[in-house]
């Protein structure tokens, strides 16, 4: 007797690729016959997710670990990124105002949702938007509001078990290396026939950050796609109160301390 279908599952954390992934995965699952209408991603919305991801042939959700015994059987793939990194990132981000929730005047937790962030309480007190209150206040301290706001992403990244069989983590240094190379390893990962992997090899690489500059010249999503750019930007403070929060988090990753 066939057993139900397996889900496919990626999950991701906010400035880890996630734009390139959904470029990939929306042309190859909802534009190319015979597997069109199946990938949906939904942002952090939990509750969607577990209500709708059945229905769908490939599910991506971000900045929440899940519940692993509500999904079988399934093949999930992750995309993990050097916390750090994503500090960083993020403020520059969103001190642009990148995104439209990031110029809403009144943000609540409530209205961050979506992204399983928080509002930094620096932030409540200045009011006004985060690109407003990011550009308005020194870069420290800026950093620190980003590791505020991150932290639900944090802590989902330390409830993930370290390994399972059907899970595959791939490192943002890795994808960022080759990434036609990781997406054939996730296409393989989820069992996909061997049309599937291979169309999905072109689109990895018409979908490549490089590919783009050399169609457009910049892609706004991406500011510095470099590993390790937090020992430019991280002050003594901002070093020490990552260290006491998350310092224990950076070991179990297995990324350098320093």
């Amino acid at each position: 007797m066939k057993g139900p279908p397996i889900q496919l599952i990626h999950c991701s954390y906010h400035k880890c690729l996630t734009v390139y992934f959904r470029r990939v995965m929306d042309t190859l699952f909802n534009r190319c016959a015979p597997w069109s209408s199946g990938y949906r991603h939904y942002n952090s919305h939990l509750e969607d997710f577990l209500a709708g991801f059945r229905a769908d042939r490939l599910s991506s959700i971000n900045n929440r670990a899940l519940e692993l015994d509500g999904l079988a059987p399934f093949r999930l793939s992750r995309f993990l990124r050097d916390p750090r990194d994503l500090i960083v990132s993020g403020y520059f981000y969103h001190r642009r105002g990148a995104e439209a929730w990031t110029r809403d005047p009144s943000p609540s937790d409530e209205g961050w949702y979506f992204a399983n962030a928080v509002v930094p309480e620096g932030l409540r007190r200045a009011g006004g938007s985060l690109s407003e209150y990011l550009q308005s206040v020194p870069e420290e301290e800026g950093l620190l509001a980003e590791m505020e706001l991150r932290h639900p992403h944090f802590e989902s990244m330390a409830a993930w078990p370290r390994d399972h069989p059907d899970i595959l983590v791939l490192r943002y240094e890795e994808i960022a290396r080759d990434q036609a190379a990781a997406l054939k390893k996730i296409l393989e990962h989820y069992g996909l026939p061997w049309p599937v992997r291979a169309l999905g090899g072109v689109l990895a690489r018409r979908h490549s950050l490089s590919a783009r500059r050399r169609r457009s010249g910049v892609d706004p999503h991406v500011r510095d796609a470099s590993s390790g750019q937090w020992r430019r930007y991280f002050t003594p403070v901002v070093r020490r109160e990552f260290d006491a929060r998350w310092g224990a988090l950076i070991r179990d990753l297995g990324y350098p301390i320093d």
